[in-house]
């Protein structure tokens, strides 16, 4: 492809660009904490023996007694269909382990050193599609004992105190950094995402590579910090996730029972509560947030919405809109909007687009290849509908060229690339000595590698090397900003009065 090409010259010649480019105006006062650039790292070599892992990065250590984990994909007979998840052999869908982390700026880590922290811990498999990867990932709740029955918050990898946890391990992303460099990122642009740090991981005693150790969203002071719920109130702050409509709490909002969330003929997107609490989840808390999106939703979905009478702005915090729909087409994620996506609302203020999640398939990681070329989002759901507003728009498109010249612009984006595979250092040899072999496409399942299409071969869309990932995302990355610097004033024509006309009659 153009890109892959293209890719190899401009990041030649953007070689000189250092950490300096983190200066670059983000457009946001958020003071993110970049781990490659601000993590004080030993300043000499190790003079341990190299009989151990040896390494500037945080380790975590997870022992679980010889139990099985749970949750991995069980599938129907026809090998597709998923039924469930596997469960622990008391049935329960976690189990009770030790994890212990050894951090500690400045310093050589070793796999025997002692323990900067340590917890019992709730401990199963997570994801959806990467639960087909033998490199998996896990959700961690820290606890005080087996039972599970009280939390125990812990500020792990530096991180802000809490007891709950992700721990995303790279394999279908072959560069390793998808979640953390865009994560960092979109932090920059919106304020909070959740916070990120690499780490190696040990599990029984066997090294298991490099890891992402990512903070989950939930309500919480220094998460999504919202208004607590009073029991026995209907109206409440919440926090919501679209996602395929398979668990949780769904609402029956406007976009549900008008069908307007289709997603695709297998599985269909629903919205479900994440916050308040499904213990107090009474049916007029879920009456009240149904109420306030679909209210919003009908709205969105009016006459008055395309001829400029619906004030949706009243109600919807637009810049949050604005940042995740740059971000998301900037990055090619054709998940947003429908997989992974998070609303929140205090009971005091306006219904906000994020926090972000899941960026491990942007920029072309897809299980089959995606063009760098068209837009994605702007006729998807609620965008279908904003769209339809000028003002919205021409606000899209000025906060656009702003970014393009910040934390979006081609000269911060590559420096933040190499900056990070060198902070990684030999932690990415580490983790090809055991995962490596993924790099040979025909030794993976259909559900662990990406496919081609017919026009292309295995190795054309699986790269052979973590320095040939790290070039195709960044040829992808750059292509994709150069087509959208092009186009990105065609997003008028949905608001155009010829495209709104015929809209605007019920």
């Amino acid at each position: 492809m153009k890109y892959k090409i293209g890719a190899l010259i401009m990041v030649i010649a953007l070689l000189s660009v250092t950490a300096m480019a983190t200066a670059a105006d983000s457009g946001s006062d958020n003071n993110r904490y970049h781990q490659h650039l601000e993590a004080a790292v030993p300043s000499g070599p190790c003079t341990c023996d190299g009989s151990e892992l040896c390494t500037h990065l945080p380790i975590i250590r997870i022992d679980t007694d010889g139990q099985y984990i749970p949750g991995e994909i069980i599938f129907a007979e026809n090998g597709e269909t998923v039924l469930g998840y596997t469960t622990a052999d008391d049935g329960s869908p976690e189990i009770a382990v030790t994890i212990e982390t050894i951090e500690g700026e400045g310093q050589w880590h070793h796999a025997s050193d002692e323990a900067t922290y340590s917890s019992t811990a709730l401990f199963r498999i997570r994801g959806n599609s990467s639960r087909n990867f033998p490199k998996k990932n896990y959700r961690i709740k820290l606890v005080t004992d087996e039972t599970g029955l009280k939390s125990n918050s812990l500020p792990l990898l530096g991180m802000s105190t809490e007891n709950d946890w992700a721990l995303h391990g790279p394999f279908l992303d072959k560069t390793l950094m998808r979640n953390y460099m865009w994560m960092n990122i979109s932090a920059e642009i919106m304020g909070y995402a959740p916070n990120v740090r690499f780490c190696e991981v040990i599990l029984n005693g066997e090294y298991q590579g490099v890891y992402v150790l990512m903070e989950t969203i939930k309500e919480d002071e220094y998460r999504v910090d919202l208004s607590d719920y009073e029991p026995g109130s209907a109206a409440t702050s919440y926090i919501l996730l679209m996602d395929a409509a398979d668990e949780g709490v769904l609402i029956e909002n406007y976009t549900w029972y008008t069908q307007q969330l289709e997603f695709n003929e297998v599985a269909r997107t629903g919205i479900r509560i994440i916050y308040p609490q499904e213990e107090y989840l009474s049916e007029d808390v879920v009456s009240f947030i149904q109420r306030d999106v679909s209210r919003l939703e009908r709205g969105l979905y009016s006459s008055d919405m395309v001829i400029g009478k619906y004030g949706y702005s009243a109600e919807i915090d637009v810049g949050s809109f604005v940042d995740y729909y740059i971000l998301q087409e900037f990055l090619a994620n054709n998940d947003a909007f429908s997989r992974s996506t998070y609303f929140y609302r205090d009971v005091r203020g306006k219904l906000t687009l994020g926090p972000v999640w899941d960026y491990n398939n942007v920029l072309n990681n897809y299980f089959y290849d995606f063009s760098h070329s068209g837009f994605l989002l702007a006729n998807r759901s609620w965008y279908g509908r904003m769209m339809t507003d000028e003002t919205f728009v021409r606000r899209v498109i000025a906060r656009y060229r702003e970014l393009r010249e910040g934390v979006l612009s081609d000269e911060y984006l590559v420096g933040y690339i190499n900056d990070v595979v060198e902070y990684l250092g030999d932690a990415i040899e580490r983790n090809d000595e055991v995962w490596g072999y993924s790099y040979n496409a025909d030794l993976l399942g259909p559900n662990q590698r990406r496919e081609p299409d017919s026009n292309q071969t295995l190795e054309d869309v699986n790269p052979e090397s973590h320095e040939q990932a790290v070039g195709w995302m960044t040829g992808y990355m750059l292509a994709r900003g150069e087509w959208m610097d092009e186009h990105i004033e065609d997003l008028l024509q949905y608001c155009h009065p010829s495209k709104t006309a015929s809209q605007a009659v019920e």
